[in-house]
């Protein structure tokens, strides 16, 4: 009987030592990620897409209920909302999900089907676990009901969203011939605070355009006009313009100093009288008091001096005022 020579015998040693490793390969079911920005906040979903392939998938491939669950923990399960490893979402900031609070941060999906009733939709803290084969009900976060609606059949489990807004979006999971979906409402406005506060601190505070800039997101939502006021002022500290001291005026106007107002877009006049804009702003304001005779003086100013896409709606205002 031959001897195995020694080099083999070491190869074979070595391989049956090294640990087993999975291939990488397509798979059936394949990877998708989709996102959406809503103002400066970001939802991600990370999910697999299984097909129908004619199967019924209400109720047979999927079950409704809790289903059965020989693997992982043996504790009845709900469905994993996708394929493979735990569908997840993503979100950048706090944010309303139904109309319920949760946290930013990343979390797994899980649903609970049920036929001709809602749903239930979890949103758990463990997001590593492989489907739903290790929920476990204490790491849930949120559940949400949720009524599902018929649609167009769909082959591709999908994730997308609608209903897209300023702050809010819908995101929905549609499959067959069913969509369920869910509300994601930021506080778009106090994220887009406190990203200028940051900005500013940075390369973004050197220029008075900036902080202008944040002055007239202040004066837009109609909040923190206090701190508008005081960007405002910032802005006009580093260069004053006709541009930034019309921004203090309206400010002004917003907070009720009506008298304020007028001073500056006087003195704008005065300091800056090749611009339109401050004599156009000076007859918005002496209109808004009433003073509808000195309103229209300044108004025809701007209208002599106005490019030719401002002429109709100044047109317009010394019509409105002259009724």
């Amino acid at each position: 009987m031959k001897r195995m020579p020694l080099f083999f015998t070491v190869l074979l040693f070595i391989f049956t030592e090294i640990p087993a490793q999975q291939l990488a390969l397509p798979r059936e079911s394949q990877a998708a990620e989709v996102s959406q920005t809503v103002g400066l906040s970001k939802i991600t979903i990370n999910y697999s897409r299984p097909a129908v392939k004619g199967r019924k998938i209400w109720g047979e491939l999927v079950p409704y209920g809790l289903a059965a669950n020989a693997f992982g923990n043996e504790k009845p399960m709900p469905w994993r909302a996708g394929a493979n490893e735990n569908t997840t979402i993503t979100f950048s900031h706090d944010v309303l999900v139904n109309g319920n609070e949760l946290k930013a941060g990343k979390y797994g999906i899980h649903m609970i089907p049920e036929e001709n009733k809602e749903w239930t939709i979890i949103f758990s803290k463990d997001h590593q676990a492989w489907g739903s084969f290790f929920y476990e009900k204490d790491n849930d976060a949120l559940r949400i009901s949720v009524k599902p609606e018929r649609t167009n059949f769909i082959e591709l489990l999908t994730y997308n969203y609608d209903n897209i807004k300023a702050n809010s979006a819908r995101v929905y999971l549609a499959w067959e011939n069913l969509l369920v979906g869910f509300e994601c409402e930021f506080d778009a406005d106090a994220i887009t605070l406190e990203s200028v506060r940051t900005q500013l601190t940075g390369a973004g505070g050197f220029n008075w355009q900036n902080w202008n800039q944040a002055a007239v997101f202040c004066l837009q939502t109609g909040k923190w006009l206090d701190l508008g006021e005081k960007w405002c002022n910032k802005s006009i500290s580093l260069n004053e313009n006709s541009t930034n001291r019309n921004i203090l005026g309206y400010i002004y106007l917003a907070q009720n100093r009506t008298e304020d107002a007028l001073k500056i877009f006087k003195e704008n006049v005065e300091k800056f009288p090749t611009d339109w804009n401050v004599w156009d702003s000076y007859g918005e304001a002496l209109g808004t008091t009433g003073r509808n005779k000195e309103a229209i003086e300044y108004y025809k100013k701007a209208l002599e001096k106005a490019p030719k896409g401002q002429k109709a709606r100044i047109e317009k205002a010394i019509k409105d005022l002259g009724n």
